[in-house]
């Protein structure tokens, strides 16, 4: 399960603004609740987050650093967890990591052996679903009255996602286990 972080986990800056602070990092509510739910059906939970205004002169560093550290705080305050963080620092258009590009969607499967295609990709932006699409994930676009040719679902926030998404991880689980497999052993996920 991939998440964008502003907008998807906590609320978002003002338009053309970015969250720079750990006492900018607002949880947006039931977000981490839904999270618990993903780390207790045993859904790896990975962030993917854009952060342009890192390439910017005179960008601060250390306060992306506080600020994810503050936001890890806030999620394990309620007993939820991400499994991994990646984000882009680049300037638009300049790598292949920075969303609608693939690239840290890549780069989390090939570290953490991550199967795309039985992956999803929960985001409040269109450039988020484009990524997934990119990287063979399914797609979730977050948002009231959001709509995307490109989703293959929206959702009004993250919380309505996970209860989409956990009880067909689990149908799919199901079948996947009383499938014949060419090796005779059933894999766990």
């Amino acid at each position: 399960m991939f998440l964008d972080r502003d907008g998807t986990i906590n609320v978002p800056a003002a338009a053309g603004d970015y969250v720079r602070s750990p006492d900018e990092l607002v949880l947006l509510p039931g977000a981490a609740a839904a999270i618990r739910r993903l780390n207790r059906a045993g859904l790896r939970t990975v962030l993917v987050t854009n952060q342009r205004w890192l390439s910017m002169p005179g960008a601060d560093r250390a306060a992306f650093v506080a600020t994810q550290d503050r936001l890890v705080e806030l999620l394990a305050a309620e007993g939820a967890r991400l499994d991994a963080a990646y984000h882009c620092p680049h300037a638009h258009r300049s790598c292949l990591c920075r969303k609608p590009a693939p690239g840290m969607l890549w780069r989390a499967a090939d570290e953490l052996a991550i199967d795309l295609t039985r992956s999803v990709i929960v985001g409040d932006a269109v450039s988020d679903v484009q990524a997934g699409r990119a990287a063979g994930t399914g797609t979730i676009l977050l948002g009231a009255g959001a709509r995307s040719p490109l989703a293959d679902a929206v959702r009004p926030d993250l919380p309505s996602a996970v209860d989409a998404l956990i009880p067909h991880r689990a149908a799919q689980r199901r079948q996947h286990l009383e499938e014949p497999h060419a090796c005779g052993r059933q894999e766990r996920f």
